[in-house]
């Protein structure tokens, strides 16, 4: 893929087969571009029928509308269900990750299906600050709470997509991107026992 890789989702509403089809030509069209790089199934919900959902992607893959076919917020389960649909490879799952929610039964399935894995909330919503082994690292390392979050999912060879609320916030991520976590940081963040998922609603699939 290129440097900017230019990606949208399929809402969870929106995912029968001719749904699929019209969103990501009205994607394409709205961004302005030729090729969309990575179309993503938002959730596997609501409309979401993996027999019908699925396929429409691989078309859109073959008529050249997508290069690449994106999950979110899949289940070790979905996952493996829908590589065994797809023609096409699956080559990202989004999903919430974050020392709080290490997700790593699903980080195991992603390296085994050669599926990178994004963060998404990889902040836990601001809390970063308030977890005593993050802030503990932060100190004797001279960085913020976000930096050692972030550095650590770099560690375990995933990608994360921080939101940023302002520009201080932004500037604060940027400027960690050289952190380097020793593999003693890296095992006490592995062994948080605390659990907390953001992005839990009555119809999730968890």
């Amino acid at each position: 893929m290129r440097g900017l890789v230019v990606a949208t989702k399929v809402w969870h509403d929106s995912l029968g087969y001719d749904d699929v089809i019209e969103s990501a030509e009205n994607s394409r069209s709205r961004l302005g571009i030729d090729t969309i790089d990575v179309l993503y199934v938002h959730w596997p919900c609501f409309s979401y029928d993996p027999e019908e959902t699925l396929p429409a992607f691989d078309h859109l893959r073959d008529e050249g509308v997508i290069q690449h076919v994106g999950l979110s917020n899949f289940t070790p389960e979905h996952l493996d269900e829908a590589r065994e649909i797809l023609d096409a490879p699956i080559v990202v799952n989004q999903v919430e990750m974050h020392p709080l929610l290490q997700q790593a039964e699903l980080r195991e399935r992603c390296v085994e299906r050669d599926v990178r894995l994004v963060a998404y909330s990889p902040l836990i919503h601001g809390e970063a600050f308030d977890v005593p082994e993050l802030s503990a690292i932060a100190e004797k390392r001279g960085a913020s709470q976000a930096q050692v979050c972030l550095a650590w999912l770099r560690e375990k060879g995933d990608a994360a997509i921080p939101k940023a609320s302002d520009e201080n916030h932004l500037a604060d991520d940027l400027d960690g991107v050289t952190l380097v976590l020793s593999p003693e940081d890296i095992a006490r963040i592995d062994a948080v026992e605390e659990e907390k998922r953001i992005s839990k609603t009555d119809w999730t699939p968890w």
